[in-house]
């Protein structure tokens, strides 16, 4: 193999490794998987929130049953004392009867205001449940999506420390001068200091090569420039 070949694939894995390295940097993942933390803490927040609003409902609907059962009791010793004899009294027996009626009242209002309530809790509970969901179905998809995130740096990662071998196993082939020849070039250039002959045509810039540059390269004796480009030419092996 050529020496210019061997500084070509040089040339090669070190633009591949160089590329593959801005895509790792470039991977959306902080920003996408940032985007789905914050939806995720939102739905969190509402998931919180859904939470306290059942548990507020649950501890009213206990201070509203805990009341009617006082209220009943109240109703049930007014109505022992006015059913079973114990006051004679017609003044006494008529206050008694209108407390037990005012309990009444007071009961039915209640038996509604706790039917209300349970009404409430059962909505409540119900989209409790289904915010839930909604968490957990986003949490799952968050999970999977930096799974895919990290096998593909991971794979990345991979793929850049091959390339990092290979690097180092050509370099010690290639002369230092030849090498600063290639990287002098890149820079003036584009990408790439060496490429090989495309059919009659420079493999850089495209431009077709006189019949004598053609012959320089297949003679392989010395470094042989495109004319239009200055890029070192060579021909690649079969």
């Amino acid at each position: 193999m050529q020496k210019l070949e061997v500084l070509y694939q040089w040339q090669e894995a070190r633009l591949k490794k160089k590329k593959l390295e801005k895509k790792i940097k470039n991977l959306p993942e902080k920003y996408e998987l940032a985007q789905r933390k914050e939806q995720l803490e939102a739905l969190e927040k509402e998931l919180e929130s859904k939470r306290n609003q059942v548990a507020e409902l649950s501890r009213e609907l206990k201070r509203k049953e805990d009341q009617a059962a006082k209220v009943e009791t109240q109703r049930k010793n007014y109505e022992k004392k006015l059913y079973k004899g114990e006051t004679q009294s017609a003044k006494e027996l008529e206050q008694l009867q209108m407390k037990v009626t005012q309990i009444q009242k007071e009961e039915a209002r209640l038996e509604e205001d706790i039917l209300e309530t349970m009404m409430h809790l059962d909505e409540g509970r119900e989209e409790e449940e289904k915010k839930a969901g909604q968490y957990k179905e986003e949490r799952k998809k968050n999970e999977g999506v930096k799974k895919e995130y990290d096998e593909e740096k991971e794979q990345l990662g991979k793929e850049v420390f091959q390339l990092e071998e290979e690097i180092s196993q050509l370099d010690g082939s290639i002369e230092k001068k030849l090498k600063e020849r290639c990287l002098s070039l890149a820079e003036r250039t584009g990408l790439r200091g060496v490429v090989p002959v495309e059919g009659s045509s420079c493999g850089g810039c495209k431009v077709s090569l006189s019949a004598y540059v053609l012959e320089q390269v297949k003679g392989g004796k010395e470094i042989v420039t495109c004319e239009s480009c200055s890029r070192m030419l060579f021909l690649p092996g079969p």
